[in-house]
C-alpha cells in the first residue's frame, strides 16, 4: 500500500513539474507580445440629480408642475495599443456605457456589450512624420465644428525642431454605395457626405502659440422615409478657423475666430417629394480669455459666441457644425452628460454669447476647486408673453475634485442657472416659470 502511496505522490510530482515547465514555455513565448501591448483606461461611476419648474427641452414632461431627474451612470473605457513593428502600431479603443437598470444593466440581463470605439493603424514614417488610417478621433480646436470618431486618414508632419506641424484629414462619413447593375435593375446609387481638413500647429516662441485651419463638409446624403428621423439636409460648408493663445509670466491671454460659409439645402420634412430649398450661410464664431495665475489660484475672465438665430440652426447667420462637441458651463452648453440647453453633437453657440469669470485653485489637501458665474443674451431679440429680451440668463457652477495617489479621483460638480425673459422665448422652452433650473453629480473616476 504504502509502494502506491509513494508511485503516487513521484506521478504526482512529475506532472506538476511538466505542468509547470510547459506554463513556463508559454510564458516565454507570450511574454514578447505582452512588451508590445499597451493598456490604459479609467472607470467612471457617476450619481446625477437635476430639478426645475421650467421645463427644459427633451427633458422634462411639459405637463408636470415640478420636475426632477435622478440616475446613475457607468462608463468604462479602454485604451488597447499593439506595437506590430518598430513603425506600425494598431490602436483599439472600447468603450462600455450606461444608465444603471437600463438596457444591459437591467435586472437580469447582465449581456453587457463592449462598444468599438477606435481600430485605426499608425505608421511612423519618419521621426516627424506619421499617418493613421482608420476608425480613430478627429478634432478640430475647442470642439466647436468637430471632435467625433470617425472612419478616414489623417497625416501629419513636423518642421523646424517640432515647432511646425503641418496636418490634413480626409474623413468619409458616410458612403453607402449599391451597385445592383449584376441584377439588371437599376443604376448604382451613392449617397456621400466627405470631409477635408488642412491645418498647421505654431509654436512660435515660448510665448507664443496657436492653431489655423480650414475645414470643408460636403454632405450629399439624405434619406426620404417618410418619417421624423428622417435626414432632409444637403450642405457644402467651409469653416476657416484661427486660435492663438500669449502666455507671458503669470498672465495669458487666448482668442480665436471662425468664419463659416456655404450653403445647406432642407426640404419639408412632412413632404418626402417636396424641392429643397437652398440658404447661404455667412456666420462667425468667436472666443476669448484672459487671465493670471498666482500661487495655487487662477483666475480669468472668458467670452464666447457665434452669430445667429437662437430659435433656427438653419438660419443664414446661424453658425454650422459638423459634429461638436464644446463645453462652457454646466447647464447652458455642456458636452459632459446631464442637463444641456446646448448639447454634445450639435451647434455650441448659435444666436446666443456667454461672458463671466472662471476662478480655479488647488488646496494643499490634494482638492481642486472650480468656479465659473457667466451670463448669457441672444444675439437676436425675443418676444414672450409681450416682453422683449436679449438676456437668456444667469448661471454659477462648482467643481470639487479630491485626487488620491493619483490613480483615483472623487469629484462633484453643481450648477444652477437663473433663467431671463429670453430664455422662456425659446422655441424649444416656451415656459412661462423663470423658476432655476439646478443639477448636481458626484462620482469617481479609476485610471488605469
Amino acid at each position: 500500500m504504502r509502494f502506491f502511496k509513494i508511485v503516487f505522490i513521484v506521478t504526482l510530482i512529475t506532472s506538476a513539474l511538466s505542468l509547470f515547465h510547459d506554463a513556463a514555455l508559454v510564458a516565454n513565448e507570450i511574454d514578447p507580445t505582452l512588451e508590445k501591448l499597451d493598456l490604459s483606461g479609467f472607470l467612471r461611476v457617476r450619481q446625477w440629480y437635476a430639478g426645475s419648474k421650467s421645463k427644459m427641452p427633451e427633458t422634462f414632461p411639459p405637463d408636470s408642475s415640478y420636475n426632477d431627474v435622478h440616475y446613475q451612470d457607468l462608463f468604462l473605457r479602454g485604451r488597447l495599443y499593439l506595437k506590430v513593428l518598430p513603425d506600425v502600431e494598431i490602436r483599439t479603443v472600447f468603450d462600455i456605457s450606461s444608465s444603471f437598470g437600463k438596457d444591459d444593466f437591467a435586472l437580469g440581463n447582465g449581456g453587457t456589450n463592449i462598444i468599438t470605439r477606435d481600430v485605426y493603424a499608425v505608421f511612423t514614417l519618419s521621426s516627424d512624420t506619421e499617418l493613421s488610417i482608420g476608425l480613430q478621433p478627429f478634432s478640430l480646436p475647442g470642439g466647436y465644428i468637430l471632435a467625433r470618431d470617425a472612419t478616414g486618414a489623417y497625416l501629419s508632419r513636423y518642421f523646424f525642431s517640432r515647432k511646425l506641424k503641418l496636418y490634413g484629414a480626409y474623413i468619409n462619413a458616410y458612403d453607402n454605395a449599391e451597385d445592383s447593375f449584376g441584377e439588371g435593375s437599376d443604376s448604382p446609387k451613392q449617397t456621400n457626405d466627405n470631409i477635408f481638413i488642412a491645418g498647421t500647429n505654431f509654436n512660435i516662441t515660448s510665448y507664443c502659440s496657436g492653431e489655423a485651419y480650414y475645414a470643408h463638409e460636403h454632405d450629399s446624403y439624405t434619406t426620404d422615409d417618410g418619417d421624423e428621423d428622417d435626414d432632409i439636409r444637403k450642405a457644402s460648408l467651409h469653416w476657416a478657423g484661427l486660435h492663438v493663445k500669449l502666455s507671458m509670466g503669470d498672465w495669458f491671454v487666448s482668442a480665436g475666430g471662425i468664419y463659416n460659409f456655404g450653403h445647406i439645402n432642407l426640404r419639408d420634412i412632412n413632404d418626402i417629394y417636396s424641392d429643397f430649398r437652398r440658404t447661404d450661410i455667412h456666420a462667425w464664431l468667436g472666443e476669448f480669455e484672459a487671465g493670471c495665475r498666482f500661487n495655487s489660484t487662477q483666475i480669468s475672465i472668458v467670452a464666447e459666441g457665434a452669430t445667429g438665430d437662437p430659435n433656427s440652426a438653419e438660419a443664414k447667420n446661424s453658425f454650422q457644425d459638423i459634429k461638436a462637441s464644446h463645453e462652457f458651463s454646466n447647464i447652458v452648453v455642456d458636452n459632459t452628460g446631464g442637463l444641456a440647453l446646448r448639447g454634445s453633437g450639435e451647434s455650441s453657440w448659435y444666436g446666443l454669447y456667454g461672458t463671466g469669470i472662471r476662478l480655479q485653485h488647488i488646496f494643499h489637501f490634494s482638492v481642486t476647486m472650480q468656479l465659473r458665474i457667466l451670463h448669457f443674451r441672444t444675439t437676436k431679440t425675443l418676444e414672450w408673453n409681450g416682453t422683449s429680451s436679449t438676456v437668456l440668463g444667469n448661471e454659477a457652477d462648482l467643481r470639487l475634485e479630491y485626487q488620491y495617489q493619483e490613480a483615483v479621483a472623487v469629484f462633484m460638480t453643481a450648477g444652477a442657472f437663473l433663467p431671463g425673459d429670453a430664455y422662456m422665448a425659446l422655441d424649444a422652452i416656451q415656459h412661462e416659470s423663470d423658476d432655476p433650473v439646478i443639477e448636481a453629480m458626484i462620482g469617481v473616476q479609476i485610471n488605469f
